[in-house]
């Protein structure tokens, strides 16, 4: 069996590490590097020790970055010289640099497009078809959303693109679910989990916190750079809007779920990565039968939408926020929850077999 050696662009990537983890599981031989980002909270691999190539910001210059990268990827490649190694890159700069310095075999797994987020568009197209070539080149490609490939090539999808969506660990099965008390649409309660930093959830929480003071908005996470917590600090004077920080996943998410009464999952749309996405609340939410908001004009509201399981609004919109909150009615909120109680929990935790018979037909 082929050695798997992965190459995280951040060490502490929990659906990267959930990946590792997996492939050890299946019998995999696995050897793990990666980069730390400097962030503050850390995911470990149960099985495998993370060999850390290098430590940087992600404020430093991306061109400072890359060097750095290259350098440790370039150590990767004379520390695993067996004719065995199937490289299994996370991350389109990690992919970018492999694909320059060497032409080993490899796996790619796009967490997000990133490229989508620079505003020089000669810059980002030249990006784009850089990222196409990496994919096409690939023993198989990994997307987290199935939006992703759409993005990429329309209709015309490569035969060795897979998707592998962003569902929850199988460990949550053996927590306890806890109990959520009945929805009180005077005294309504909205959670955001996760990394806290989109204008969209700022916005929405402070019209929400504002128009609707008997309501409570509570946030679970951190605010990770200075520029985040400057965006969010005018939240902090309303008394109905409450900063729980950081929490332990999966431990912690039955009672942090049992503590409001929808979830909200709005991003910036003018992104077109959050418009293809499909983040993995969408899944937290039906496990824990939580309808959830999400924004306008994204392929997770389409989903959202079609499924039954919550509802879509502009979150810069204040005039749609307090439309959509004002409006709801205990029937909507009960069949929303009634959908997602039809479908199997099972569905939702992450069993990748149909992956590993692909990657084994290709090795």
């Amino acid at each position: 069996m082929n050695t798997i050696v992965f190459i995280l662009s951040s060490s502490v990537n929990q659906n990267g590490i959930k990946r590792i983890d997996e492939f050890v599981e299946r019998g995999y031989d696995v050897k793990v590097y990666g980069f730390n980002r400097g962030v503050k909270y850390c995911n470990k691999s149960k099985y495998v020790h993370i060999n850390i190539l290098a430590s940087f910001s992600n404020n430093q210059p991306y061109l400072k970055r890359l060097g750095i990268m290259r350098k440790g990827i370039q150590f990767v490649l004379d520390d695993t010289k067996r004719k065995d190694c199937v490289y299994y890159l996370i991350g389109p700069d990690v992919a970018m640099i492999f694909t320059l310095i060497c032409n080993r075999k490899y796996i790619y797994e796009e967490p997000d497009l990133v490229h989508t987020y620079i505003n020089n568009g000669c810059v980002r197209n030249i990006l784009e078809r850089i990222d196409k070539r990496i994919i096409r080149k690939s023993i198989l490609s990994v997307f987290r959303s199935e939006g992703f490939p759409i993005y990429h090539f329309g209709e015309n999808v490569p035969d060795n693109c897979t998707v592998i969506t962003n569902r929850l660990n199988k460990d949550i099965q053996s927590i306890p679910l806890v109990e959520k008390s009945e929805i009180n649409l005077h005294h309504l309660r909205i959670g955001f989990v996760g990394g806290i930093r989109f204008k969209s959830i700022k916005n929405f929480a402070e019209v929400f916190c504002k128009r609707f003071p008997d309501f409570e908005f509570h946030f679970y996470g951190i605010l990770d750079t200075d520029e985040e917590k400057l965006l969010f600090k005018p939240l902090e004077k309303f008394e109905n809007c409450h900063f729980h920080g950081c929490f332990k996943n999966p431990d912690d998410m039955p009672s942090i779920y049992s503590s409001f009464d929808l979830l909200l999952s709005t991003y910036d749309v003018e992104y077109e990565n959050v418009r293809y996405a499909e983040p993995n609340k969408i899944y937290e939410a039906i496990y824990f039968e939580t309808p959830i908001i999400v924004s306008k004009g994204t392929f997770l509201a389409d989903k959202v939408l079609r499924l039954g399981v919550g509802y879509e609004v502009d979150p810069l919109d204040e005039d749609d926020i307090t439309s959509l909150i004002g409006n709801l009615t205990m029937d909507s909120v009960k069949e929303k929850v009634e959908n997602m109680q039809r479908i199997p929990k099972e569905d939702l935790l992450n069993s990748n077999e149909p992956f590993f018979r692909l990657l084994e037909s290709r090795l």
